[in-house]
């Protein structure tokens, strides 16, 4: 039925889970940026800690962190449970203010990392760019059908603005008549 669309299991939505989902799908997209089919990641925020294993991680998680995040923020969540660090209370609605922070503060973290959990070099190329994609793919109210061909499209691309632009012209074709841009973007035709 039409309101089965909007449905969400029930299920924790948490704060922490929501950093969890972004600071993996910013890694993962950042690894693939730089030609790793999978890495081995976990949270920044437990970067250090030897109790919090690295998982490995490939396109799969990564669409799945995402498309979690926009199914929370399309279909008007309510988190589970109060998270005294954002001052936000249970059943709060998971909105895009909510999301622009947490993606704000989860890529400062990335950022701050040590080059053993986020290589330096990737920090002015391909983390902006895995950043980017990551907004653009869970703000848009219409979904992108997969993370990877936002990826794929930005492959060997370092300049941010080139990705916006390659962003933007992927989403008005999705949008336009469900194409999807799978070729080489550096390519002509």
């Amino acid at each position: 039925a039409a309101q089965d669309l909007a449905l969400l299991e029930p299920a924790p939505r948490t704060i922490r889970g929501a950093r969890d989902l972004l600071s993996v799908a910013l890694q993962y997209g950042n690894a693939f940026g730089q030609g790793f089919q999978a890495a081995a990641l976990k949270p920044a925020d437990f970067f250090g800690n030897d109790d919090v294993l690295y998982l490995m991680e490939d396109m799969a998680t990564g669409e799945i962190r995402l498309s979690i995040l926009w199914e929370w923020l399309h279909k008007g969540a309510t988190l589970t449970e109060a998270d005294p660090e954002t001052g936000l209370e249970q059943g709060a609605v998971f909105t895009a203010d909510i999301f622009r922070r947490l993606l704000q503060e989860e890529y400062d973290k990335l950022l701050r990392a040590d080059n053993r959990d986020v290589h330096d070099d990737s920090k002015t190329t391909t983390l902006p760019i895995a950043r980017a994609i990551v907004e653009a793919y869970t703000l848009d109210p219409v979904k992108a059908p997969w993370y990877i061909d936002l990826l794929n499209i930005n492959l060997n691309n370092h300049d941010l603005n080139l990705a916006r632009e390659r962003i933007e012209t992927f989403m008005t074709a999705f949008k336009k008549d469900g194409t999807r841009i799978t070729r080489n973007l550096d390519v002509a035709t």
